[in-house]
């Protein structure tokens, strides 16, 4: 302990500044917010008693003894002004949460009450905008808001001082933008500027605007930008009347400009202390805006209570540190060893713990930690100071006070150490890392924000003091520049440091001798420059009386140190460190940042003093014998330095161009500025000279040396341009001194002319560059000349030479350098080489004596050649000579092989030739023409294609006319056959066509036509028009839509076509027409050409709407004229007639016979009127208007309609439509287009039209008037051809045309129509048969129709049996056009008309010996169509018609047959009338017995008709509708009508397109599987001697082993309808077999199952088939899930084969069926099955979906008391049933005692077999238990399919 009467060693300046805080504090005792001025830096220590003085370590021990002086107690916090002014009573309840809210340390809390705060004042913003817009209202009446706002400002700048260094970037933000805020709002502005000036203290006020301003200046840009504006608004320098502090008083008026607060000079030197200190100590600020507990330093007096811990040995003696009560050491600061408490470095504190509130401060907010808080504050105090400079109103010597408090404040080694990283060179000694003031503790360390701040500084700092900085701040600043500079690391931070350092540098040259002055004393006079600047008010004063024991505590060592410092090298330079840290700058190429650092080397090179860098050159060599000259040579500075300058291109860091051209630039600069400062040196002019000379040839060579060996990788042009200047600024120096640099470049360029490559690429660029800087009448012009001259005469003749060569190295390696040299050279120099005679004429006659030779060496010096020599001075002269070279030339090459030709012409094709020259070669057009020929024919062979086709681009150098005009001939031709060929075959796909040649030919041809068009080329005459007829059809009619080979030579022939019609002459329009003419001609051979394999609709499409430069209306042009039309439609070769009696199931109105003279084979004419018309309705379908006004032609669209529903609804129908091979979709798309048209064009009729039409048509002269193209005439004429042809056709179209016409008639219409039906009953039946029919079936009932009936009713009668065939038969078949729909309540005929209807043609059946045999087929198919509406009219009535009814019917059935199509018709009809009698019969019960007795025969003769099979024959849709009919007639056939051969009868019915006959079908053949079981059964159980072998059915097993192809089968995207009702058959197939298991013995059951697995039909087709359609073989997304359908059962009337979710959940369902009834044959597929991820998939499938359904299904029939009868009621068996485990379990009571067998279904059951276990075996032997086991599990494993046949 120190005796506390001892006096204080202290000095008196400690004293003093003691006594000065102490005074202080007691007069701002209530300012607590400043920040108290941060300690002292520790000092560089300075020996005392002069340099070699040395203490003992006694002596040092004694003065160091001092009494210990505590520091000043910090001043308590101040309180919140919320409770200590009362604010909390006055301000609202919501707004006081609010601000107690921002007290709070969490920083998410302090966010959400700065945006609470933020709506407070937006509000009151609000609130003022609307008082300001209400002048009547007094001001006295402000809302509550703003009352608010205004009065709780002192709790906001209390607390915005921490929220503006707050660590969170979102925190800071959110506070200036509620700064801002408040400045809107002008009392609280006022309020501001109020606390300003009369409340704040000093200490307040520099706290706020201090924090303020280091906020406008945040790193954060977007904090920066919202902080400086509200700086801006609020802060001024300029003095106002407004803004004075000392004038500042709330506003009373309002006004345009608002108040400011003006920083005065005390102000602004009070705001410069405030971030001086934060620059220095940013911990201290931080630790004042957020106090913790005090906790004492290190080196206080123990208190009472407290124990001495002794230090370690190191520490000072009799020094102790205080403890806790429990022994815990407080934290550490530093301490010096004086005694004194030091603040700790920047570094220090970094690395050590912060307090308890920093470390939850940072911890909550994340963002950074001491470290990085220090840093952000020392940029906000960085740039309030630039700020201050910047906009201090005046700093200059006369305001003394001002600068000096400026030069006390920026004197501080501390506080410039901002600019230095802190990092140790690698080259640096640790003596000279100890001299640099920065090393140790830096500011900028791991901060390159801070020290880019710093540099930004210095900028301001240079900039407004104008070089007239104090010298105490020139002193201290050259010493950190130059110290930091060159040891920067950061790139950022090198690009902003350049600036300032040139400009400081610049005003500032005496940097470099200040930094060694203040070097060789250690870098105290930083300090001691310090302490004067402070005098009195420093705060430092005592830090030289405290740094003497210090620095002799470390020995004699310091000595050395001093020593080195000062001293010099032998030459006599000055020892820098700074100069040494930039000679490692430039060895590490800028540290790294050449592009930015090179440019500023020469700047700084010319501000080193000679001191530093002598000026003296190196020697040009040492003298002999002198070894000390030797080694001074050795360490010259010049040398050393230009050492520094190559080591980065040594070390490989020059990579880039731009850093490597920076350098060269950087290299010529400085070696210039060294040769000018060393010859004016006080040596020898001659000495110096050269010494110059000697300098500048070795570096240039150097230079050289490594451009060409490409290590310096510069542009040619750049560094020869960079030379040139240098070499510019040596000529100023000297003649002499340029020889020497000229020299040393021409020689080293001359010496390396044979020896590089490289050499001849540079070499013309830096002659070139040099004779363009200098002026040919100049020295240095005139040395660049000459040296230009001997470099192309040595060019030459080494060409010459190499040329000339005889040896047996091949000519053109020889010549390939000299030509290269000469290439460059010419490229460089361009046309004017060739204006010297002597170059120009040794030039020529190289080329012209070795043409072939020097372009196979050199291309590029062909064509440079060529181009310069041509653009000479002498152009004419220059032409001549380059085109009888380019003849010689061409000849030369033609006389070639191919190959080698081609490879010569290759480069010169497409190269930029002279445009004068011209091919004029025999032998290159003959080999040219050739080649063309090639190409088109066969591609030619390897480039030749490519060749033809480039110099088709440019053909004039390399064609001549003559041969240009046969190439274009062949061109031409060979489009113009192709295009009629291919014209044929338009929009058909290659693969299609056989027959057509290969495409590629016309692409090869239509490509070289475009090039050659492209180059200017013009077709003309014929030749031309033909040539643009082809290209138009290839472009616009022939294309291959999707066809990869045809894409490119279409965009050849449209962009072709596009470019010809562009043109614009009278030549051109009169081939245009020509063209037009052969284009149309083509197309309208092709669309009536049945051999042509295009579709007239392609045509149609392609030219409508016409293509660009060609008008094409196809009506008058392409297509056939009406006359044309009509010819071939009355034609003798088109049918008349349908030519299929079936048809008539449909139309009544159709005849039932078909005479064989009106089959019609297919025929030419057939063929192109159909072709004709397709176009036709391809061109009306598009162009609707012409479609109305050309009504004649729907009488040949309708026909083409009739035609085509023809063939769709019979497929052996033979005319000529077949023959266009087109599909069922394209015949349904004309159907429907036909069906739409017409509706378009009949949906329109006139008023009175039907009076009108049947007007005209029973006049004679009516329908010449109607011949006015409207609708009234076409029906008119369509109604009179039906009556004079009355052919079936014709009749259909008028049939077609009534049919839209009579939706809107009346029934006087109707009864003019029929009055004219009835005028043409005997001349036209079949057109009264269809208008009568047309009548009765879209029109009103007219009153006259039922009158017509009885008529024609009536006269039935009176027909006689011998004309029953002719007159009864159409009487018939009229009477049955009259027959109302029987859905309708008109009435036929009277019953008894009816029945004498009936008795007539009884009559005719059974006719008297005299009127002959009887009726024919077609007669009884009439009458079977009357029957049908007589029925219902007769059903109450019996009498012997019924009898005749029963005859007819089964007459017919007996004679119609589904093979016979013939038949077909009376087949349906009699159907239609079998249903309408069961019908009535179910309400009518005499008939109903009737019908009971006759029903057997009736439904046997149909079941027999229905066995037939016709599966094979053609699609037939009266067929399918007769079937159809017969299963509704015979699905509920009786079981005793079947058999067991009806199942494989009838299966053909599943493979039927029709959906409801595979539905009906599957109906009627489940009973028949029934039926055939129940057979097999009794069969089975009589049988002993295993005679019946019941099997699968050979018809059901075609089809369920039909191959419907793995892997392709269900492709739910490409599926077709018959695609898919292919695949319900097969499925339904599968359930009929499964039906055959259903209720079959044990026996018959093994049968089936035993015929299957000898069939494999199970792993062959089911599984691969099922598992398809449920995507099992595919996996991932393609299976179909289950999850929401149950799949044990099917309804089958809910399937639809046309719907994909039907089909899968059909086969789910077989799946499961196959799983239950033979899952033997499942497990052998599983057993088998080797792909291990489709057995995957398949397992989880059916254990996920299928397996728990079944195992519960079985579970619970065991559990059903009569799942076994047999046994439920023998004694002591007892049967359990565990459904959790799935385990069934028997158990047998013998004796009292149980024998016990479980069996175990497993999860995937049945995939795998039961587990049958023993557990428990009483009584009977091991051998015989193992015996039964053995075979319960062979039954259970292979005949077993359900639990409960186990028990059995």
């Amino acid at each position: 302990m120190v005796n506390k009467g001892q006096k204080s060693s202290a000095t008196s300046g400690t004293r003093k500044k003691n006594a000065r805080k102490a005074a202080q504090v007691a007069q701002g005792s209530s300012s607590t917010s400043a920040v108290p001025p941060p300690s002292p830096v520790p000092k560089q220590s300075k020996p005392k008693g002069g340099k070699n003085s040395k203490l003992s370590r006694r002596e040092v021990r004694e003065q160091r003894k001092k009494v210990y002086i505590p520091p000043t107690k910090p001043v308590p916090p101040v309180l919140d002004p919320l409770d200590t002014t009362g604010l909390v009573h006055l301000l609202p309840p919501e707004l006081v949460v609010v601000l107690r809210a921002l007290g709070k340390k969490d920083a998410v809390t302090r966010g959400k009450a700065l945006e609470e705060l933020e709506k407070w004042v937006e509000d009151a913003i609000k609130e003022q905008a609307a008082r300001d817009r209400n002048h009547d209202q007094c001001e006295e009446e402000s809302g509550g808001t703003i009352s608010a706002v205004v009065k709780m400002l002192p709790v906001w700048l209390h607390r915005a001082p921490v929220l503006f260094t707050h660590p969170a970037r979102r925190l800071r933000h959110l506070a200036v933008s509620l700064h801002l805020s408040l400045l809107r709002l002008n009392s609280a502005r006022e309020a501001l500027l109020a606390w300003t000036s009369e409340i704040a203290s000093p200490g307040e006020l520099e706290t706020l605007l201090g924090t303020w301003a280091m906020l406008a200046h945040d790193m954060d840009r977007g904090v920066t930008t919202v902080g400086m504006r509200a700086w801006a608004d609020f802060i001024t320098t300029t003095p106002s009347p407004v803004a004075d502090i000392h004038h500042a008083s709330p506003q009373t008026e309002r006004t345009r400009t608002q108040p400011k607060l003006t920083l005065n000079p005390p102000l602004l030197n009070s705001l410069l202390k405030f971030v001086h200190r934060t620059v220095l100590d940013p911990q201290a600020l931080h630790s004042t805006l957020n106090p913790v507990p005090v906790v004492p330093p290190v080196g206080l007096p123990p208190q009472q209570g407290q124990k001495v811990v002794p230090q370690s040995k190191n520490a000072p003696q009799g020094k102790g540190v205080a403890q806790g009560k429990k022994g815990n050491p407080p934290p550490q600061s530093q301490q010096k060893k004086g005694g004194r408490y030091v603040p700790p470095s920047p570094d220090s504190l970094s690395s050590t713990a912060s307090s308890p509130h920093d470390r939850v401060a940072s911890d909550s907010v994340g963002e950074e930690n001491d470290s990085d808080r220090a840093g952000r504050l020392r940029v906000g105090a960085l740039g309030v100071v630039r700020w201050i400079l910047e906009n201090w109103p005046v700093i200059d010597s006369t305001h003394t006070t001002d600068l000096s408090i400026l030069t006390a404040l920026l004197s501080s080694p501390a506080f410039w150490s901002t600019l230095h990283p802190a990092t140790i060179s690698s080259r640096s000694n640790p003596v000279n890392q100890r001299l640099c003031p920065f090393s140790a503790a830096s500011s900028g360390q791991g901060q390159p924000q801070v020290r880019q701040a710093a540099w930004a500084l210095v900028g301001s700092l240079v900039g407004v003091f104008k070089g007239k900085l104090p010298e105490p701040i020139i002193r201290i600043l050259s010493t950190a520049v130059l110290r930091s500079a060159w040891v920067e690391t950061d790139v950022g931070v090198r690009a902003a440091l350049g600036g300032p350092l040139m400009l400081f540098l610049r005003d500032y040259s005496q940097a470099w001798t200040i930094d060694v002055e203040s070097a060789s004393r250690d870098y105290n006079n930083l300090d001691a420059s310090d302490q004067g600047a402070e005098g009195d008010e420093s705060d430092y004063s005592d830090a030289e009386s405290e740094s003497d024991s210090e620095s002799e505590m470390d020995g004699d060592g310091d000595d050395d140190v001093t020593n080195s410092a000062t001293e010099s090298l032998p030459n006599g330079q000055l020892m820098s460190e700074a100069y040494t840290e930039f000679l490692q700058f430039l060895e590490l190429g800028c540290s790294g940042s050449p592009i930015e650092g090179y440019p500023l080397v020469l700047v700084v090179l010319a501000g080193i003093p000679k001191s530093i860098l002598p000026t003296n050159l190196p020697p040009a060599s040492p003298e002999n014998g002198k070894e000390r000259n030797r080694q001074e040579l050795a360490i010259h500075p010049i040398l050393q330095l230009l050492t520094s300058f190559w080591a980065p291109l040594d070390a490989g860091l020059l990579d880039r161009r731009a850093a490597a051209s920076s350098w060269l630039k950087a290299l010529i600069e400085c070696l210039v500025l060294i040769v000018r400062r060393g010859v004016h040196t006080e040596r020898l002019a001659i000495d110096a000279n050269e010494d110059a000379k000697n300098l500048l040839a070795s570096q240039i060579s150097r230079l050289w040396t490594e451009l060409v060996a490409k290590r310096l990788r510069v542009v040619e042009i750049e560094a020869a341009e960079a030379m040139a200047r240098a070499a510019e600024r040596v000529g100023k120096l000297g003649d002499d001194l340029f020889d020497a640099y000229f020299d040393a470049l021409c020689s080293t360029i001359l010496n390396s002319l044979r020896t590089s490559g490289d050499t001849l690429d540079l070499a013309p660029t830096f002659f070139h560059v040099f004779t363009s800087t200098f002026a040919p009448d100049t020295h240095a012009g005139q040395k660049a000349c000459g040296a230009v001259e001997i470099y192309t005469r040595k060019v030459i003749e080494d060409l010459k030479i190499a040329l000339d060569s005889s040896d047996q190295t091949p000519i053109t390696n020889t010549a390939k350098d000299p030509l290269a040299a000469l290439v460059k050279l010419v490229d460089t120099f361009g046309p004017s080489l060739f204006d010297d005679v002597y170059f120009s004429s040794r030039i020529d006659a190289i080329f012209v004596a070795h043409p072939l030779v020097l372009l196979q060496s050199s291309t590029q010096g062909v064509l440079a050649y060529l181009v310069h020599r041509s653009r000479s001075s002498d152009q004419s002269g220059g032409q001549l000579q380059t085109q009888a070279f380019w003849t010689e030339l061409l000849g030369a090459v033609a006389s070639s092989p191919t190959k080698v030709a081609l490879s010569l012409l290759s480069p010169l094709v497409g190269a930029s030739l002279p445009m004068h020259l011209r091919g004029a070669n025999a032998a290159m057009d003959e080999l040219i023409e050739r080649l063309v020929r090639n190409v088109i024919a066969v591609g030619g062979q390897g480039n030749e294609e490519v060749a033809v086709t480039r110099m088709l681009c440019t053909p004039a150098p390399f064609i001549s006319s003559g041969c240009l005009a046969t190439i274009a001939s062949v061109l031409s031709n060979s489009v113009a056959t192709f295009a009629e060929t291919g014209v044929r075959f338009a929009g058909v796909s290659l693969i299609k066509l056989d027959e057509v040649r290969d495409m590629a030919e016309v692409g090869r041809t239509v490509g070289l036509v475009r090039k050659l068009a492209d180059s200017g080329y013009n077709f003309i005459g014929d030749l031309g028009a033909e040539l643009y007829a082809g290209i138009f059809l290839l472009g616009y009619v022939i294309p291959y839509q999707g066809e990869a080979s045809g894409d490119k030579w279409v965009e050849d022939a449209k962009a072709l076509w596009r470019s010809w019609i562009s043109k614009e002459s009278d030549g051109q329009r009169e081939m245009r027409d020509v063209a037009g003419s052969l284009v149309k001609e083509k197309l309208q051979s092709v669309v009536v050409d049945e051999k042509a394999e295009t579709r007239p609709e392609y045509i149609i499409r392609c030219i409508t709407p016409s293509p660009p430069g060609i008008h094409i209306d196809p009506l008058i042009e392409i297509l056939p004229s009406r006359e044309e039309f009509d010819i071939m439609l009355d034609s003798s070769f088109l049918p008349s007639s349908t030519n299929s009696p079936s048809l008539a199931l449909f139309d009544s109105t159709l005849p039932t016979s078909t005479s064989s003279n009106t089959l019609t084979p297919p025929n030419s004419t057939c063929r192109n009127y159909a072709r004709a018309v397709s176009a036709l309705l391809a061109y009306l379908t598009t162009s609707r208007t012409v479609a109305r006004s050309t009504l004649w032609a729907l009488r040949h669209i309708l026909v083409l309609g009739f035609y085509a529903s023809e063939y769709l609804r019979v497929e052996d129908v033979r005319d000529g439509y077949v023959t266009f091979n087109l599909t069922k979709d394209s015949l349904e798309d004309v159907v429907e287009k036909v069906k739409s048209l017409t509706t378009y064009l009949l949906s329109r009729a006139e008023d009175g039209m039907h009076a009108k039409v049947v007007n005209a048509l029973m006049s004679k002269d009516g329908a010449v008037a109607l011949e006015d193209g409207s609708l009234a005439s076409f029906v008119v004429a369509v109604t009179r051809r039906a009556k004079e042809k009355d052919k079936v056709r014709d009749t259909a179209v008028l049939g077609i045309v009534l049919q839209h016409l009579f939706n809107d008639a009346t029934k006087d219409d109707a009864d003019l129509w029929l009055a004219l039906a009835r005028s043409s009953q005997k001349t036209a039946p079949q057109t009264t048969i269809t208008i009568l029919a047309s009548i009765t079936a879209y029109a009103p009932e007219p009153p006259k129709l039922d009158r017509y009936r009885n008529e024609l009713a009536a006269s039935i009668i009176g027909i006689r049996p011998g004309a029953a065939s002719t007159t009864g038969l159409i009487t018939l078949r009229l009477l049955a056009a009259t027959a109302p729909d029987p859905d309708s309540d008109v009435v036929f005929l009277p019953q008894q008309r009816a029945v004498n209807v009936i008795k007539a043609c009884q009559g005719w059946v059974a006719p008297d010996e005299d009127d002959g045999d009887g009726v024919d087929e077609d007669v009884e198919n009439a009458m079977t169509l009357v029957f049908f509406h007589l029925a219902p009219i007769l059903q109450n009535v019996p009498g012997s018609h019924w009898d005749f009814i029963w005859d007819v019917i089964e007459n017919n059935l007996e004679n119609c047959s589904l093979e016979d199509s013939a038949t077909l018709t009376t087949f349906g009809r009699t159907l239609r009338l079998v249903i309408a009698i069961d019908d009535l019969a179910l309400t009518n019960k005499p008939l109903r017995a009737n019908w009971d007795e006759r029903k057997a025969t009736v439904l046997g003769l149909v079941r027999d008709v229905v066995t037939v099979n016709t599966i094979v024959m053609p699609y037939s849709e009266p067929r399918t509708l007769c079937r159809e009919l017969a299963l509704s007639v015979i699905q509920d056939m009786p079981s005793t009508m079947m058999s067991e051969k009806t199942l494989p009868s009838m299966c053909h019915l599943l493979g039927d397109q029709s959906q409801e006959v595979q539905r009906m079908g599957y109906h009627l053949l489940h009973n028949a599987a029934r039926k055939r079981t129940e057979h097999y059964v009794v069969e089975a159980g009589v049988d002993t001697e295993d005679v019946v072998k019941p099997e699968l059915p050979p018809e059901l097993l075609a089809l369920l082993q039909q191959s419907l192809g793995s892997g392709e089968l269900f492709d739910l995207g490409e599926q077709s309808i018959p695609r898919n009702k292919e695949m319900s058959g097969y499925l339904l197939a599968w359930m009929i077999t499964f039906d055959l298991f259903t209720d079959a013995s044990m026996k018959v059951r093994s049968s089936y199952f035993n015929h299957m697995r000898g069939l494999d039909i199970i792993s062959q087709h089911f599984i691969p088939n099922i598992f398809d359609i449920l995507g099992l073989f595919s996996g991932g997304k393609q299976v179909f899930k289950l999850d929401v359908w149950a799949v044990d059962e099917f309804h089958l009337e809910t399937f639809e084969p046309e719907s994909q979710l039907s089909l899968q959940l059909l086969a789910a369902h077989l799946y499961h069926r196959a799983l239950l009834t033979v899952p033997a044959l499942i497990r052998s597929w599983i057993s088998d099955c080797t792909d291990k991820q489709l057995l995957t998939r398949v397992v989880d499938y059916t254990s996920s979906y299928l397996s728990p359904g079944i195992i519960k299904a079985e579970l619970a029939q065991v559990r059903q008391p009569d799942a076994s009868p047999e046994l439920s009621t023998t004694e002591n068996l007892t049967v359990k049933v565990s459904p959790t485990s799935g385990e069934v379990t028997a158990s047998y009571m013998v004796d009292e005692q149980a024998l016990e067998l479980s069996i175990r279904m497993p999860s995937d059951w049945p995939l795998h077999r039961l587990e049958v276990r023993d557990t428990k075996m009483v009584g009977v032997s091991e051998d015989k238990w193992r015996a039964w086991i053995l075979g319960v599990q062979q039954v259970v494993w292979q005949q077993v399919s359900s639990t409960a046949a186990v028990r059995t």
